[in-house]
C-alpha cells in the first residue's frame, strides 16, 4: 500500500510486472474509486467554455477525453467528459485535482446550475485487457459499446474507457457496492486469467501507450500543443477558454514538444536532463523499463528543433550518459480488432 492524493492505494499485489503483462495478455483489475467525480445538469454551454472538446455535439450515451483549460491555455486537469443526457453531465477527474476542478468550474457558472462532487458515492472499478470484454459480458451486455460509449445498468454505468491502453471497461457505481462487484468480477475472472493491479502497473501501462500523468506530462503552465496532444483540441467549437493561445501557437509553433525516448545502458526517471551537442535540451517527465515492450523508455519535453523522431540524445542519469533516440511517446499500441 502506498499514499496517494490523500488515499492509502495499492501499490502492487502479485508483482508490477505480473499485474501489467496480465493486462496486457488477458485481464486486469483496478479499484480507481479514488478518481474524482463532478455532476452537472444545466446550460452544457457554461461547461462547453472550459474545455477543448465540443460538449455540444457530443451525443448522449457518449464520452470524450478532453481537457480543462486556464486563460493561458494551461491544463487544469486532463479528465473523460460522461453525457449522461442533453443537459447532464458527469465528469471524471484526477483524484488529486478534484478540489481544484470544482473551485475552478463553480466560478464560470450560474446559481441555476446544478453542480455537486459526488466522488464520496462513486466506486470506479477498472477491468482492462484483450479478455475483458468477454468477462465483463457475463455481467452487462456490452458486445455493442464501442470505445467511449457507455451504458447504464440499474444504477451502474459501465463505459468503455480505461487508462491502459489495451480494450477494456470501467464500472461505476454506488460506493457502498464496490466490495461486492470487486468480488463477483474476481470471481468471474478467474478464467480469464485476471489479476488485480496496482497503482505500480498502471503507471507502467499508461507510459507504454503514450498517456499522460497530471503533475508529469501536464499542468498549469503548460498547454496541450506543447504536451503533443493536440488530439484533444476541438478546433471547429466556438469559443473556449484558452483559444486564442492555442490559435497563436498553432501559428507560430511551440518552443518545447513532449517526445518519446527509447534509451539504451538504464533507466531514465523524472527529472533527468535530456542533451544534445553537450547542451541541455529538455527534460525526462516520466520513465520506466517497459515490461511489454522489454525496452527502457522515457517521456521529454525537447527542445522543438531537437524532437524530430530518429534524433540522437543523451540523458543524464545521476551522472551517467545514456544514449538515447526520439521516438513517438506512443510506444505501444494494441492490434485493432
Amino acid at each position: 500500500m502506498t499514499a496517494f492524493a490523500g488515499f492509502e492505494m495499492p501499490l502492487q499485489y502479485s508483482g508490477i510486472i505480473d499485474e501489467h503483462m496480465a493486462v496486457r495478455t488477458a485481464v486486469g483489475m483496478f479499484d480507481v474509486s479514488h478518481m474524482g467525480e463532478l455532476y452537472f445538469k444545466g446550460d452544457i454551454g457554461s461547461i462547453d467554455m472550459l474545455v477543448t472538446a465540443d460538449v455540444k455535439k457530443l451525443l448522449p450515451g457518449k464520452a470524450i477525453y478532453t481537457m480543462l483549460l486556464n486563460e493561458n491555455a494551461g491544463v487544469v486537469d486532463d479528465l473523460i467528459l460522461y453525457k449522461l443526457s442533453a443537459n447532464e453531465l458527469l465528469l471524471v477527474v484526477n483524484a488529486a485535482n478534484t478540489s481544484k476542478d470544482e473551485t475552478f468550474i463553480r466560478t464560470n457558472l450560474n446559481s441555476a446550475e446544478v453542480f455537486e462532487n459526488v466522488s464520496d458515492k462513486y466506486f470506479d472499478i477498472a477491468v482492462q485487457g484483450p479478455k475483458s470484454a468477454v468477462m465483463v459480458e457475463q455481467f452487462f451486455h456490452v458486445a455493442a459499446l464501442v470505445p467511449f460509449e457507455f451504458a447504464t445498468f440499474g444504477d451502474l454505468i459501465v463505459s468503455r474507457t480505461g487508462y491502459t491502453g489495451e480494450d477494456g471497461f470501467e464500472i461505476y457505481g454506488p460506493m457502498e457496492d464496490a466490495p461486492l462487484w470487486w468480488n463477483r468480477f474476481m470471481e468471474a475472472g478467474k478464467g480469464f486469467g485476471l489479476k488485480p493491479a496496482g497503482l505500480g502497473a498502471r503507471d507502467t501501462l499508461r507510459i507504454e501507450a503514450g498517456l499522460p500523468l497530471y503533475g508529469h506530462e501536464l499542468n498549469d503552465e503548460t498547454t496541450p500543443l506543447e504536451s503533443n496532444y493536440g488530439f484533444v483540441i476541438d478546433w471547429d467549437k466556438g469559443s473556449f477558454l484558452g483559444k486564442d493561445v492555442l490559435v497563436s501557437q498553432k501559428q507560430q509553433g511551440v518552443q518545447k514538444k513532449l517526445m518519446g525516448l527509447e534509451i539504451s545502458g538504464g533507466i531514465a526517471r523524472e527529472g533527468n536532463k535530456v542533451l544534445a551537442d553537450d547542451s541541455e535540451i529538455g527534460v525526462v517527465t516520466s520513465g520506466t523499463m517497459a515490461p511489454f515492450l522489454k525496452k527502457s523508455i522515457a517521456m521529454a519535453f525537447l527542445r522543438s528543433d531537437k524532437s524530430k523522431i530518429g534524433t540522437e540524445v543523451t540523458v543524464n542519469v545521476r551522472g551517467k550518459l545514456l544514449p538515447a533516440r526520439v521516438v513517438s511517446k506512443f510506444f505501444y499500441k494494441r492490434e485493432a480488432k
